[in-house]
């Protein structure tokens, strides 16, 4: 087996890898967790993708609450860039434990120094039985497809990942128009097919691990900034010549709004707007939609 195959003191294996079992973690001790499977690198920095992190931090928070609590939201603040090759730890701590809410911090260390820490909150799945209010923004985008045609990762897909498709839409401008109003839509999925149901864990996971990807390139885009991909529709593949030297993520928050009704490895449309940029940084939001339309997560970043 080959070296990017396994990583030291995980499992290797060489039964097929999809985006559950790719997710699959050791318990080392008391709410302390490792990867079984080296990560995927994502292909543009060589670094271990952030949003491949948050579903691992968010698996291993998931066997520290009660059953029927679903997640709520993720608030993640990124240090350093961990080494591929090592494995990761999950520690998670508890931080509260409600009967509506609970609350948990994981660190990611590698060798005794923290590399990510998120702060993961999980809501009851009991019904809401007090007075409510009701309201979801809608798309403002109009762009469907049938089929990701032009998937941005299909050149760099190996055995580890990424496990999803990812194709980039034309630039959607408001009048006057202007970069903090201009949307970059992303369509994305899980592929291969999530073998769990409807309303389980793994499609909440599988949308953090979706939320990240080209994203990102939303303040690049808008001031027509190339970063080495092909442009927006090119069905010649042909890559442009980057304009930037290197992007990342500095913290990262999702917010679940549902937790049922949809399926993420059905496509997904992702709404991103940059409303600040200055001195090399920018802040990012984004919402995602379900195909039907549901609201079901919105996402800000800082990059």
């Amino acid at each position: 087996m080959g070296d990017e195959e396994k990583t030291q003191g995980c499992e290797s294996t060489e039964r097929p890898l999809d985006f559950e079992t790719h997710l699959e973690l050791n318990q080392l001790g008391p709410d302390i967790f490792t990867n079984v499977h080296r990560p995927w690198l994502f292909h543009i920095t060589n670094t271990v993708p952030g949003p491949l992190m948050m579903a691992e931090a968010a698996a291993a928070a998931y066997k520290t609450v009660p059953e029927g609590f679903a997640l709520d939201s993720l608030q993640t603040h990124f240090m350093l860039a961990p080494d591929a090759t090592k494995p990761l730890l999950y520690k998670v701590r508890r931080l509260s434990q409600g009967r509506r809410f609970a609350v948990r911090l994981v660190t990611i260390e590698q060798e005794g120094r923290s590399y990510v820490t998120i702060t993961i909150s999980f809501l009851s799945g009991a019904p809401w039985t007090g007075r409510t209010m009701t309201h979801a923004v809608s798309r403002r985008t109009s762009h469907q497809i049938q089929h990701i045609t032009l998937d941005d990762f299909e050149e760099t897909r190996t055995r580890l990942g990424p496990f999803m498709k990812s194709e980039r839409l034309p630039l959607v401008h408001e009048e006057p128009q202007d970069p903090s109003t201009t949307i970059a839509p992303v369509v994305a999925q899980i592929d291969p097919p999530i073998k769990s149901a409807t309303g389980s864990p793994a499609h909440l996971l599988a949308i953090i691990h979706l939320s990240d990807y080209h994203a990102m390139d939303c303040p690049l885009s808008i001031h027509g900034v190339e970063f080495g991909l092909w442009k927006i529709g090119d069905r010649t593949r042909t890559p442009t010549a980057a304009g930037m030297k290197i992007m990342t993520s500095l913290n990262h928050s999702v917010h679940f709004h549902v937790h049922d009704g949809f399926r993420a490895d059905e496509l997904v449309y992702i709404e991103v707007t940059s409303p600040w940029a200055r001195d090399g940084r920018a802040m990012i939001q984004s919402r995602i939609f379900s195909k039907d339309g549901l609201l079901i997560a919105t996402c800000i970043q800082e990059v």
